[in-house]
């Protein structure tokens, strides 16, 4: 191959409005949003990233502060220039790093490598270990509806039928943003629970709506209802208190979307996490989140990607996902997102309970270009 360049580098802001409003414990959602990062190679190549979070700042920093440390580099060399441009952040933030408008050159990176070597990302990150990966259904967020019997009735409804389709279902706590609180969250779970069978996989995610105390009480009832994981019980900055959870619960606890390439060594070291869940699209990208997933192996610890995103989040974490041991799950959110769909010539889907993992070059996503157009901010 003959040796070529970064030319480009762009940041596309998409944003489009949810069909209804939908609730978790830390806030509404009204809107979907996200950075794409597009990366181009001095032939014409093409590849394709994605931030986490709001449009707003996050184009000026991949455009401004990271962009002129790529261009001109050699895109094979993705590792590398991950590692210059986390200096570049702490350099020019101080007090943080810009994880997530990392992570979106760093994944359009690694789609670029990809293409032009003509193989998929999983191959450059380690090599496939499956083909397909079985997917619990994200969704179950709380309703815009008035009074406790109409939220249950909504949410166990959603839970039957993704249950019924493929057999794992993820639950939102949290419903003191109703003004409800921990025993109105344990009864949520126990009429899904009771809804969807025992045959069903149940997890159960807070966003990190609980002190100690509370998610504490929450995790003991939750045991008795076979929940696969308590994710996020309490904030991300309490790693002694996942610590003292994970002691104390039968029920295993999950977390990480929340926490920088670092912070998981502490949890690591504090034996805080059953699961570990970075996101490639906010921890910095591929080439943390395989760092992560080889630390976990060597602890022992199971690594499932968080994933809400477009069409590229989801290819970029079936990538990483191709690459683990084990039998990992595949968060696949149905929520409301029209970006998810839309903006892919073939969106993902499960079939016979399975999700395919592209095994064309790079990603395996192809963006639809009119789709783009009509939802860029």
């Amino acid at each position: 191959m003959t040796e070529v360049t970064v030319d480009a580098v762009e940041a596309v802001g998409v944003r489009a409005p949810v069909d209804e409003p939908f609730g978790y414990s830390q806030a509404w959602v009204r809107e979907r949003t996200a950075t794409l990062v597009r990366v181009e190679a001095s032939d014409g190549t093409v590849g394709w990233g994605e931030c986490w979070g709001p449009v707003e700042g996050t184009v000026e920093t991949v455009e401004s502060v990271l962009a002129p440390h790529v261009v001109g580099e050699n895109p094979l060399d993705v590792e590398r220039l991950y590692d210059r441009l986390y200096d570049v952040g702490r350099a020019t933030y101080q007090t943080i790093v810009p994880l997530p408008a990392i992570s979106g050159v760093d994944v359009a990176l690694w789609d670029l490598a990809g293409k032009l070597q003509g193989v998929s990302t999983a191959t450059l990150l380690g090599g496939r270990r499956r083909e397909s990966v079985r997917p619990y259904v994200t969704g179950h967020y709380f309703k815009p509806v008035d009074g406790i019997e109409r939220q249950y009735d909504r949410i166990v409804a959603e839970a039957r039928a993704n249950a019924d389709e493929l057999g794992a279902v993820k639950l939102k706590v949290g419903l003191e943003l109703l003004g409800y609180g921990p025993e109105e969250d344990v009864e949520l779970v126990r009429r899904v629970r009771e809804a969807v069978g025992p045959e069903t996989t149940v997890m159960v995610d807070a966003n990190y709506a609980y002190d100690r105390r509370d998610a504490r009480r929450v995790g003991r009832e939750l045991e008795s209802l076979d929940v696969e994981w308590f994710e996020e019980p309490v904030r991300p900055e309490d790693v002694e208190g996942y610590a003292h959870l994970r002691e104390t619960l039968d029920v295993p606890v999950a977390g990480g979307e929340c926490h920088a390439p670092f912070e998981f060594d502490r949890l690591f070291e504090a034996h805080a996490v059953d699961v570990a869940q970075p996101d490639v699209c906010i921890v910095g990208g591929l080439t943390p989140a395989r760092r992560i997933a080889r630390r976990a192996r060597d602890r022992g610890v199971p690594l499932v990607p968080h994933v809400w995103g477009t069409a590229v989040c989801l290819g970029a974490s079936l990538q990483l996902i191709a690459t683990l041991d084990g039998r990992p799950w595949l968060e696949f959110d149905r929520s409301s997102n029209p970006l998810r769909s839309a903006l892919a010539v073939e969106p993902f889907a499960a079939e016979d309970g399975r999700v395919s993992i592209p095994d064309a070059p790079g990603l395996g996503v192809e963006l639809d270009a009119e789709a783009l157009a009509r939802y860029r901010a």
